[in-house]
């Protein structure tokens, strides 16, 4: 119990990604396996991100905000947006001649 009560604002943030996610997925007229992973993908990286709030210069209880806006943008664009920044950081490592 002292568990779930120290973790409860990160796993109402997950529940809430993950069900804003499915409802714009269902809005937007996806199949249930789409409609599914995509809930299952933003309320795991809501876990993720919950601990790290910190680095990105975010209070620790703003994990409600975080987790309902990676429901709402949901998980393939998240997805893109860390891919896109992901190559962008690698690609300016290699340096002259790659």
């Amino acid at each position: 119990m002292k568990w779930i009560d120290s973790f409860l604002p990160s796993l109402y943030a997950a529940l809430a990604a993950g069900s804003i996610s499915a409802l714009m997925s269902i809005y937007d007229g996806k199949s249930v396996v789409k409609t599914v992973t995509g809930a299952l993908s933003c309320g795991i990286l809501t876990l993720a991100i919950a601990g790290s709030l910190e680095l990105f210069g975010l209070p620790g209880n703003s994990v409600t905000f975080v987790g309902a806006t990676i429901g709402f943008v949901g998980a393939e664009k998240v997805r893109d947006k860390v891919l896109a920044l992901f190559n962008r950081r690698t690609d300016n490592r290699r340096g002259p001649g790659g």
